[in-house]
This record gives C-alpha cells, sequence and structure tokens, in this order.
C-alpha cells in the first residue's frame, strides 16, 4: 500500500488522538508529527506481532505526547511575546519610559496573571522557577501565562 493511501486512511485516527490530547494550538505542526510516526510505524510493523492498527495507535499518541511535552518545556523558556529573545543586545538598563510602560502593563492584569506578570517581567524569574517559588506544576505557570497574554492583547490590541 502506498503511504498517501495510508496516511488518507488513517487520518481520521490522527485527529482522533490529537483531540483527544487536547491539541488545539499548532495543529498542523502535530498533525505533520502524527503523519510522521505513521510512516514510522508502516516502516517498522511486524505482521507477526499483531494488527496493525493498535500498533499505529499507540505509536502515533506516543509521539504526540513526546511532541508536546518538547513544546511545554520550550514554552517554559519563553517570554510574554513568545519570542525567546526580546531583550537581547538592550546592554543599558531599563529606561523611565519603558519601565512606565511594564508597569502599566502590570497594572491591567489581574489575578493570577498579574502574579505571573510580576514573577516573570518584572522579577525575570523562569517559568520552572516560578512554578518552584509558588509550589504549582510548570502547566499551571504556563495557563498563568497564557491568561497573562490574553488580557493584555484584549486591553492593547494583538499588533501582529
Amino acid at each position: 500500500m502506498q503511504f498517501e493511501q495510508l496516511a488518507q486512511q488513517y487520518n481520521p485516527m490522527i485527529h482522533r488522538i490529537m483531540n483527544k490530547l487536547h491539541i488545539y494550538k499548532n495543529k498542523d505542526d502535530f498533525h505533520q508529527v502524527g503523519l510522521i510516526a505513521l510512516w514510522e510505524a508502516h516502516t517498522r510493523f511486524d505482521e507477526t506481532k499483531g494488527d496493525f492498527t493498535p500498533y499505529a495507535y499507540s505509536y502515533i499518541q506516543g509521539r504526540l505526547k513526546n511532541a508536546l511535552t518538547k513544546d511545554a518545556a520550550f514554552s517554559d523558556g519563553t517570554v510574554l511575546t513568545g519570542e525567546t529573545a526580546l531583550f537581547e543586545g538592550a546592554d543599558s538598563g531599563p529606561t523611565p519610559e519603558s519601565a512606565a510602560i511594564v508597569h502599566l502593563c502590570g497594572d491591567k492584569l489581574e489575578g493570577r496573571a498579574r502574579k505571573w506578570f510580576d514573577l516573570s517581567i518584572v522579577g525575570g524569574l523562569s517559568n520552572p522557577d516560578i512554578a518552584r517559588k509558588c509550589n504549582v506544576t510548570p502547566a499551571a505557570v504556563r495557563k498563568w501565562q497564557q491568561a497573562a497574554q490574553k488580557q493584555l492583547q484584549e486591553q492593547f490590541g494583538d499588533s501582529r
């Protein structure tokens, strides 16, 4: 069987696994991971050990879980804009204008989003450091970060 036919046949399975894992961002990237996993499962499958469908399901699910873990680890190292090098090259300290803008942004936030902003943007802590300091999971801190991003986008608009 050609891989194109196999991909078409198992495409609903890939989407079902993505939905089960609550993948809602970067869907195209994760779908690609699922297709690569399907191809790997197809090339490594041994017919003497059972049916292909359950093997493919577990293989694809495992690869998508690994990709989610890597994606979460990456987002732990990012700052509010998603750019890891937002302040790279800024050798002088903050100017009064930039400090005022930072405080203006922080004043627009509420709840845990404000806590994340104060610890991350103002305090310079990474998401894993915030999780340890607040005795919560890194996933909880990522949700705080996402809430801060959403609140700021609602306040100031998305400039992209």
